[in-house]
């Protein structure tokens, strides 16, 4: 089961700007049109891949969010860990989850360990509150503790982003391995993102490649690229009388919230972009 929920409101932020030289409290009001997503993904798995769905709430409209603010942690135990990959640098960020004595939780960045010629070196983290998280990808929570998977409802919120969202497909140039990127599609109004839905140009796209989705019991299911009519196609088995029939979704979806691997065909060159419709 998933939720999502899209709150539209006019925000009014009230800017209090003080002059030494000015003797009057004069203060500007800047009025914002803002848009909050809630999502609720509701998933057992130790390992859940959540989409980067949302922004920063703030004045701007389309401002990267931050690790410490995307994921609610009231459903989340201390010990759960975010992990955060840095395309940049090509590696993790992580952090954990502290609970303070008053109940209060937050997210803490974990030292960076390498192993490499010159020996072991301890490097401090990137703190949660400084660590942007890329719109359009994706990000892995790990849940370790039982306890914190009994509820297994884990919120994302934040600001709509009003544009289009890029992400790069990365290229399989080996001829046996396929090229894989995470992708964390956003959270249209309507819920659940519709892969045929005609909100992406999937120009780039060959027959062979797949999107895979990751399901509790750690098994994927895997939604295949056909170019055809209906471009993508899930194929599952239903029982019929007995008997196991091969059927076909035409309108497989990415549930909201959730983040899936984007599996390109071996050998298929070179990268290419896709851009994601926010609404």
């Amino acid at each position: 089961m998933r939720n999502a929920a899209i709150l539209n409101f006019s925000a009014i932020l009230a800017m209090t700007l003080a002059f030494a030289a000015v003797a009057s409290s004069d203060y500007d009001v800047m009025l914002a049109s803002n848009t909050l997503g809630v999502t609720k993904v509701t998933s057992a798995a130790e390992y859940l891949p959540l989409a980067i769905t949302y922004g920063a709430v703030s004045a701007g409209t389309d401002t990267p969010s931050k690790a410490d603010s995307l994921v609610m942690t009231s459903n989340l135990e201390a010990g759960d860990e975010l992990f955060v990959y840095d395309h940049e640098n090509g590696k993790y960020d992580v952090f954990e989850l502290e609970k303070a004595e008053d109940g209060s939780t937050s997210w803490k960045a974990r030292n960076v360990i390498t192993i490499g010629t010159s020996g072991v070196t301890t490097e401090t983290g990137t703190a949660a509150e400084e660590k942007e998280l890329a719109p359009g990808y994706a990000c892995w929570l790990h849940r370790p503790n039982i306890a914190s998977r009994d509820d297994k409802t884990v919120t994302l919120a934040g600001q709509v982003f009003t544009g289009k969202i890029t992400v790069t497909i990365a290229a399989a140039s080996g001829t046996k391995a396929f090229g894989q990127t995470l992708i964390g599609p956003p959270v249209p109004s309507t819920g659940d993102f519709h892969l045929n839905g005609g909100s992406i140009d999937w120009t780039g796209a060959v027959k062979g490649d797949e999107i895979r989705l990751a399901k509790e019991d750690g098994t994927y299911e895997t939604v295949k690229y056909t170019g055809t009519q209906w471009k993508w196609i899930r194929y599952y088995y239903e029982n019929d009388g007995g008997l196991s029939r091969l059927k076909k979704d035409t309108d497989p979806v990415i549930p909201a919230g959730q983040a899936a691997w984007y599996a390109r065909k071996a050998g298929s060159n070179p990268s290419f972009n896709i851009e994601m419709e926010v609404k």
